[in-house]
């Protein structure tokens, strides 16, 4: 709901507040006074495009600030989408264009983009008449509105098509994935068997190439090593031409172990020196068999630098460690394994698919069906409302229709397409004189006999639409007297539920307001501006009154003027 209007130098108007009431909102004045004005500045806050035209002669900006009050959760969420915390359901916009052709958007403060603007704009405000700004011309807008009136009924059939369709999308989705994974595994196999039967043969062993290094180490040192064993093993137990050491130690010992008996300070010493004597035999043992260990055989270096060179050149080849290789091998055969397991796992899921899709088309189609029957009340509906509108020859059509895809699902023999929302796509069409073929909303006559189409249509959907302020311009022209009535009495009728601005020229339809807004344009002297005043009581009746009789006010358009709001009081008690 649009709560207050703030212009400033905006074409005529100077400064300007306007407070708006629930309900219907009457704007009426002479023509050429500024009534459009007041739609073109509420245009320019929804993210119309800004005009350097509209700033007032002779002022560098203009500005208008709107304050909305609003329930559709959907506003808090592109609030938040811009950092903008939501406040008690109110809405500041301000837009402000200069004379270099910028202009400024602002939610509750914040500046933001003019697509902002008219993202929110949709949510809160529908304009018909001679404006672009119309829900019901867009199209993306028309299974929305038919699935409301459908009810629970729909909402559920429609629910179940959302969750089988995601499920679909996702099974579709892993299919896509495994396919593509086992195409690329398919152009990669090859190789694969390849690498891993060379790495099968190279039979490798975690740290193989460290120990080989040791041995060929030894190998190629053999004869350096095993004269230094057999000279230690010599000196220490055979000796050369005198004792060896343990000869010669032995010998101290039992030197020792004669005097033990007459002089104690020795029987440790000689203790110690036994222990000696028994490690070194120890060692000399283990020198002799690792003296008898070396191997001179030639043909040994040679098979161990081949490996060697096999492994390094694998390491290269690869780009990889020995442990690295190990671990890779192990991974290449794990895929060539799991190659097998994917196909099946494709098979399955195809069958999950194929069932899937056939739970969708099933739902699918009994959501078409229940959409015609909808459409079908919802069209009857519109022709009895139309035809209160005195517009009998106009035809209104709900086009369902089933668009078929190659990549949609199997429907009755055919693949048509599917979405969330099912099979269908929905348009309004309108045929406005006889003869004339059914077209689109959008392509109807702008002005009075647009705005009383979209009045028709609103009368039905206003119980299921969420958007609250309705902007009717010049509903009336071209009809008068028992239409121009009909007119009012619908308007007064969707404003229970809504609030309505309605720019009029039609008193039937002015009298039946629950406000009345009366634009004038005053001069001073050279000055010339626009001003808004919330009119009540004998002014309201005067202009009334005006709107019955021209630019004379008598005595009998005064009275007549008294007696329609009197009628329209009791309209609204009824």
């Amino acid at each position: 709901m649009l709560l207050n209007l703030c212009i400033k130098d905006y074409a005529l108007i100077d400064n300007v507040s306007i407070s708006f009431g629930p309900g219907l909102n009457i704007l009426t004045g002479e023509t050429g006074a500024g009534k459009s004005i007041i739609i073109d500045a509420i245009n320019l806050i929804i993210g119309e495009r800004a005009y350097t035209d509209f700033i007032r002669t002779g002022k560098q900006n203009a500005s208008v600030e709107a304050v909305f009050e609003y329930e559709d959760d959907a506003v808090d969420e592109i609030l938040k989408e811009y950092g903008i915390e939501p406040e008690d359901n109110t809405l500041i916009i301000t837009r402000e264009i200069n004379a270099q052709g910028r202009s400024i958007s602002r939610l509750n403060g914040k500046m933001v983009p003019v697509s902002a603007l008219k993202r929110v704009g949709k949510l809160i405000v529908d304009i018909h008449g001679q404006h672009e700004h119309q829900s019901l011309l867009d199209s993306k807008n028309h299974m929305r509105i038919l699935d409301l009136l459908g009810d629970e009924d729909i909402s559920k059939c429609k629910a179940e098509v959302n969750r089988l369709y995601k499920k679909y999308c996702q099974i579709q989705k892993q299919i896509n994935e495994l396919e593509k994974r086992h195409l690329e595994f398919s152009r990669e196999q090859d190789r694969l068997r390849y690498e891993l039967d060379e790495l099968e043969k190279a039979q490798l062993k975690p740290d193989e190439d460290i120990s080989l290094q040791e041995d060929k180490k030894i190998l190629e040192n053999a004869e350096k090593i095993y004269g230094a064993l057999e000279f230690a093993y010599n000196a220490l137990y055979q000796g050369f031409e005198d004792l060896s050491v343990i000869d010669g130690l032995s010998k101290i010992i039992d030197s020792l172990e004669k005097i033990v008996g007459i002089y104690a300070p020795v029987e440790s010493i000689t203790e110690s020196l036994k222990n000696i004597l028994y490690e070194l035999e120890d060692i000399s043992s283990s020198l002799r068999n690792l003296r008898d260990s070396i191997d001179f055989d030639g043909s040994k270096l040679d098979l161990l630098n081949k490996r060697l060179e096999l492994l390094d050149r694998l390491k290269s080849k690869y780009n990889k460690s020995l442990p690295e290789l190990i671990d890779y091998k192990a991974q290449i055969a794990a895929e060539l394994d799991n190659a097998f397991n994917v196909t099946e796992e494709i098979d399955e899921l195809k069958t999950m698919l194929y069932n899937i899709e056939s739970e969708l088309g099933k739902s699918a189609n009994e959501l078409h069906k229940k959409r015609h029957r909808v459409a079908n009340h919802l069209e009857e509906s519109i022709a009895k409302e139309l035809k209160d509108l005195a517009m009998k020859n106009v035809k209104f059509k709900v086009d369902i229709r089933v668009k078929n895809s190659p990549n949609g699902i199997d429907l009755n023999g055919e693949k048509v397409s599917v979405t969330e929302n099912g099979i269908d796509e929905v348009e309004f069409l309108i045929s406005t004189n006889p003869g004339e073929p059914l077209k689109p909303l959008a392509k109807i006559i702008s002005g009075g006999e647009s705005s009383r189409i979209m009045l028709a249509l609103k009368s039905i959907i206003a119980k299921v639409d969420n958007i609250s302020c309705l902007i009717f311009d010049e509903i009336d022209t071209g009809i008068g007297g028992r239409t121009a009535q009909a007119v009012g009495e619908k308007l007064s009728k969707i404003a229970r539920n809504h609030q309505i601005l309605c720019v009029t020229h039609s008193p039937q339809i002015a009298s039946i307001g629950d406000y009345h807004y009366l634009i004038k344009k005053e001069s001073k002297g050279e000055h010339t501006s626009t001003k808004v005043y919330c009119i009540e009581g004998e002014d309201r009746i005067n202009e009334l009154a005006r709107m019955l009789g021209g630019a004379e006010i008598t005595k009998n358009t005064i009275t007549h003027a008294q007696e329609m709001l009197n009628m329209a009081k009791k309209l609204k008690k009824g």
